[in-house]
């Protein structure tokens, strides 16, 4: 998953030209699986969350999830038309590419847009008819269109009601035209111009209290192998800030150890941390947490 410094968080199509369609010559091959009696799973889709752990950290191990979730996801694609019967759940023709209802980013360029959840899509359009397609179907049928890129659940910031309700991003084509033949993408040389998403770390306006820090440097006292705390605003180019706290630790610890201390400082944060606001934890020793705690503020360090 791809993403392009440029503002792409606005999709309006342009009503004076036609959507356009599979490439000559070509035919969309893609045949979703039977969604069963009461349709795709779409509210405990892994998706969103594997989205989410790559804009944290994008390792290989991260990406490879993201990718094996994107071939067993269902994605709510808008249409130019209403499908047949109940949308998203009836056998959808062979040619469903020629439906898809493309849009064109901020730079002019055709994208397929897809949700993984009908909450997003509305979040997006209030009254577009969709089709639900599964895996390597939807990547297949995008491949027969003129996309040359795929953006997920994206919203409109000029619209006081939308904002970002889940985890987003945008799929290159040699992405998903690795993803259609069932393969995992591993890298492509062409795409220099690519590069990872970025984002922001900065101070909120409002920053949190000494007392409500002191109550997360008091549980890291309870461990030993906590050396410090750092505190920073992170913003996501399609999202809301995120208060962040990232962890040092003295060494590298087992995994079965820094679940435990993680699991008691996010509890901790979420009791003191305004519920209006999403917070974050993770180690220094990610990329994101080494620039939290270069550019951020430490407000705890173990007594020497």
């Amino acid at each position: 998953m791809s993403f392009r410094r440029r503002d792409s968080r606005c999709f309006v199509r342009r009503e004076d030209e036609s959507t356009p369609g599979p490439r000559e010559g070509e035919k969309s091959q893609a045949k979703t699986p039977s969604a069963g009696a009461h349709g795709p799973d779409f509210a405990n889709s892994a998706l969103p969350a594997a989205m989410l752990a790559v804009a944290k950290d994008d390792s290989p191990q991260n990406r490879q999830k993201l990718y094996q979730s994107m071939l067993n996801a269902w994605f709510i694609v808008p249409t130019r038309e209403p499908v047949p019967d109940k949308p998203g759940f009836s056998a959808v023709p062979a040619n469903i590419a020629d439906s898809f209802s493309l849009e064109h980013d901020s730079s002019g360029q055709s994208v397929a847009v897809a949700f993984t959840d009908e909450e997003a899509l509305r979040n997006w359009n209030m009254s577009i008819p969709w089709v639900a397609l599964q895996g390597a179907a939807f990547f297949q049928a995008v491949v027969n269109t003129e996309a040359e890129e795929i953006v997920i659940n994206p919203y409109e910031p000029e619209n006081p009601g939308s904002k970002m309700i889940r985890p987003g991003g945008r799929v290159t084509r040699w992405e998903f035209e690795e993803l259609a033949a069932g393969h995992i993408p591993e890298g492509d040389s062409s795409e220099q111009d690519v590069e990872p998403q970025s984002v922001l770390v900065t101070m909120p306006k409002q920053m949190p209290t000494s007392e409500m820090l002191n109550a997360i440097g008091e549980v890291a006292g309870t461990f030993p192998e906590i050396v410090g705390l750092y505190f920073g605003q992170v913003i996501y180019p399609d999202g809301e800030p995120h208060w962040t706290v990232a962890v040092e630790f003295a060494t590298d610890p087992a995994a079965k150890l820094i679940k435990p201390m993680m699991a008691a400082l996010v509890k901790v944060a979420r009791r003191v941390f305004p519920r209006s606001v999403t917070t974050d934890l993770l180690p220094t020793s990610t990329a994101l947490g080494q620039s939290i705690k270069a550019l951020g503020k430490k407000f705890y360090s173990a007594p020497q």
